[in-house]
């Protein structure tokens, strides 16, 4: 909200200079961006009366025009604008002035005529071409009004007032008109803004039954109309357009305008309609119907949606309700009678079709926060008023009313000890209370409590915590002492189930992988995606669209996408991981679990001329995991991998992870996943694992212990083994492991192979058994004769072949 000093000097005695008031305004709460001083780099631009004005010789736009600038001679000046005629009041740039971006204008010639200055466009003073009249626009700004030649035009058009850049959170809305913002700098300044009611009374006849309103109050609980009739369009006076282009919004016309200087003013959007739109002799407000389509004032046309208010004829849409007219009502220059409107929204629906439509506008920016229901009528009557005296309007009696919903004043009690206690002040009851009285805050006392009521033009407080905020920040934030809280002591660190997490966190990094943070929604099909047994999904009630419906309760599923994001960016080597948490629905209770997962594809080692490429595979994760478990469970744990099929992976190449007989996790390779996800992953072989942490972590060890390398020399032994296809290297390391002995230090698979050489079913396993006795040197004894149970016990148990 652009506000205007000079405008906020009608409501208060301003002793303060701008930009310290900016201070002292920024300091309560509510920030100032900026403060703006139009003149700023401006010199010798003054107002001139074009005397006389004609072609010059040979030309087809240039002028030669006498213009008097206050000065005992006319001055000679060429104009190429094609709007300038003699009589008419403008800006005239003299000799050694400066213009906008210090731009010096000099006397000179154009086309060997002398010039002795420049007649100027708004534009060329500085004016953003947004707030340049349309007239204007290709042309000189022409006044409307006379003004003595001579006379600086920065008074005349505003341009020596400071403009502050109110930079308005949402819920104060009510700074985003002139009163608003009074009431908020008279509570700083300790003075009583002069706020007038508007008294209007009829100069034409009640034309209450020409019209019938028929309105549904939940989508307009206030909705009031007044007809003028018989106005003139034409430009609205000089210094209503200097309060419009100073607030950002650019003159249209005295209709036009009179509803925009009024929203300025009292925060209330209005809106005006050639009164030929409703000659039907109805006007309903309604929610649209499908197919309904309606060409707005910018003259985009729009397909309305079911959730669209409209105000309609009783048959057609002539405006979206909140946001802007339709081009089919617009004030014209042949308007001669016009119906104001002034109303109260459903902001969220107002709100949602300025966005669904991308049209956003002041109105909708004002009622989608909130408005004062209390400057409704108030609005439309100043409106009236303003068409009356600046539009020759005749303003017919009574107010067409729709709905007129009141809304009651918020009242609430607080103890006077509990805004100390929450500030941390030591203010005084009275204090308290020339505080609310500087809000113009009605109060009552009783005992030990104050009872404080709100008016409807401070809509944002509604609780206790609100009328604290308003005392510590009117009381000054800076003058609040700072102290120590009085809290117990605490000391700093993570629970051991953090350390946990943090160290796995740690060691997977180690393993080369990169962390991601993933949205914890996703769509309900990824939802349940890689669960063995999936449970019932959470779902969102107000989605953000149809991809972010449902809690996860896998990590893959986020991952899968960023893989696919990094491929679409010609990033083919992925190794990325997520620590976070997984969510469900089992019974009536919501659940939460913390979860790790890991995604890798491409090759095991960047190319390189010095190895050979290897890519990754099931057993190079698979490896990864195992890693993982020697590094954080130290217990005697039974650790095994079987074989299962779950919805998202690969039906032959995914294990199953259990930890003495429980489901932790799986591990494998990514089914082909393209028509869920997208074309990215086509051709690309993806693998990885999750985990579930809520299991794991009970199973870890607090901390990581190292030990010294062992004295004694290791000695190792290779078998190799002719075995069944359907024997599984778990089946068969379980039997090494239980019959070689305490000495068996560690177990290893060096080779496989199937196929020539070897007869059909079969296949050949070798594995190299490393042996250590930590107190003492092995002797060949000793492991031969592990070996030699080693042998008999797979040949008994499983029927291998020691080759």
């Amino acid at each position: 909200m652009l506000v205007s000093y000079k405008w906020l000097q009608d409501f208060l005695d301003l002793d303060v200079e701008p930009h310290e008031l900016a201070e002292k305004i920024t300091r309560t709460g509510i920030e100032i961006a900026s403060v703006e001083h139009p003149m700023d780099g401006l010199k010798k631009i003054v107002v001139g009366h074009v005397l006389e004005c004609e072609m010059a010789p040979d030309s087809d736009h240039l002028h030669i025009t006498k213009v008097d600038v206050g000065e005992a001679e006319p001055l000679q000046i060429v104009c190429g604008a094609p709007n300038v005629a003699a009589g008419q009041y403008v800006i005239v740039a003299l000799h050694g002035a400066r213009i906008a971006d210090n731009v010096k204008i000099k006397r000179g010639k154009l086309r060997g005529i002398e010039s002795d200055g420049m007649i100027c466009g708004l534009q060329e003073i500085g004016f953003p071409d947004k707030l340049v009249p349309a007239e204007f626009a290709d042309g000189i700004f022409v006044f409307p009004e006379a003004i003595t030649p001579g006379t600086d035009v920065y008074e005349a058009l505003g341009m020596d007032d400071y403009i502050l850049d109110f930079d308005i959170t949402p819920n104060r809305a009510d700074t985003l008109s002139m009163e608003g913002a009074a009431y908020e700098v008279g509570a700083i300044i300790d003075q009583k803004p002069k706020i007038e009611d508007v008294v209007l009374k009829g100069d034409a006849p009640d034309w209450t039954n020409e019209l019938s309103i028929k309105v549904d109050s939940k989508l307009a609980p206030k909705f009031l109309m007044r007809k003028v009739s018989g106005v003139k369009i034409g430009p609205s006076p000089l210094w209503m357009q200097v309060r419009l282009w100073n607030a950002g919004i650019r003159p249209i016309n005295n209709v036009v305008d009179a509803t925009n200087y009024c929203m300025l003013l009292t925060g209330q959007p209005m809106h005006a309609y050639d009164a030929a739109a409703f000659a039907t002799g109805k006007c309903e407000v309604r929610l649209a119907n499908e197919g309904e389509k309606l060409t707005l004032l910018d003259e985009s046309e729009i397909d309305l949606n079911a959730e669209d208010i409209v105000i309609t004829d009783g048959e057609k849409p002539v405006a979206l309700a909140g946001v802007m007219g339709g081009l089919n009502s617009e004030v014209t220059d042949k308007t001669t009678d016009v119906i104001l409107e002034s109303a109260v929204f459903d902001p969220a629906l107002v709100r949602k079709a300025a966005l669904r439509h991308d049209a956003r506008s002041e109105a909708s920016a004002r009622f989608e926060k909130g408005i004062n229901w209390d400057n409704t009528e108030k609005a439309l009557n100043m409106a009236s008023l303003i068409l009356r005296n600046h539009a020759a309007g005749n303003v017919h009696e009574g107010i067409n009313v729709g709905s007129n919903e009141k809304r009651q004043k918020c009242e609430i009690t607080v103890p006077f000890a509990h805004f100390n206690k929450v500030l941390g002040t030591n203010l005084s009851d009275e204090e308290i209370l020339k505080i609310f009285a500087k809000l113009n805050f009605a109060t009552s006392v009783s005992g030990e409590e104050v009872t404080v009521t709100v008016p409807n033009r401070r809509w944002d407080i509604f609780i206790d915590a609100d009328l604290v905020e308003e005392v510590g920040r009117i009381y000054g934030y800076d003058n609040i002492k700072s102290t120590q809280p009085v809290l117990g002591q605490t000391h700093g660190g993570y629970n051991a189930d953090e350390v946990k997490v943090r160290h796995l966190r740690n060691l997977v990094q180690g393993q080369g992988l990169v962390e991601t943070i993933n949205y914890s929604l996703t769509s309900a099909d990824k939802a349940v995606l890689f669960e063995e047994k999936p449970l019932k999904p959470v779902n969102v009630e107000w989605p953000l669209n149809s991809a972010r419906t449902t809690m996860r309760q896998n990590l893959m599923a986020s991952l899968v996408e960023t893989a696919s994001y990094n491929f679409a960016r010609k990033q083919n080597e992925v190794r990325i991981f997520e620590q976070g948490r997984v969510y469900d629905l089992e019974g009536d209770s919501y659940n939460e679990h913390s979860h790790l997962a890991a995604l890798y594809t491409g090759n095991v080692e960047q190319t390189n001329w010095q190895h050979t490429d290897e890519k990754i595979d099931f057993y190079y994760v698979k490896g990864q995991v195992e890693s993982l478990f020697d590094a954080v469970i130290k217990q005697k744990v039974t650790i095994e991998y079987k074989a299962i099929k779950l919805p998202g992976m690969h039906p032959t190449r995914t294990a199953g992870i259990y930890l003495d007989g429980q489901y932790v996790g799986f591990v494998g390779q990514i089914s082909s996943l393209h028509e869920l996800f997208d074309k990215n992953l086509r051709g690309k072989e993806l693998y990885g694992y999750e985990l579930n942490l809520d299991l794991l972590l009970p199973l870890m060890e607090g901390e990581t212990k190292s030990q010294p390398a062992p004295k004694f020399p290791a000695v190792e032994r290779d078998l190799s083994l002719l075995v069944d296809k359907k024997v599984t290297n778990t089946e068969v390391s379980d039997v090494i492991k239980a019959s070689a002995g305490k000495y068996l230090y560690k177990l290893a698979v060096i080779d496989v192979y199937q196929g020539a050489h070897i007869e059909p079913g079969k296949k050949s396993l070798a594995y190299k058994l490393t042996f250590l006795n930590e107190k003492d040197t092995l002797t060949d004894e000793v492991v031969s004769k592990a070996i030699n149970d080693v042998t008999t016990a797979l040949t008994e148990k499983l029927e291998i072949e020691v080759r």
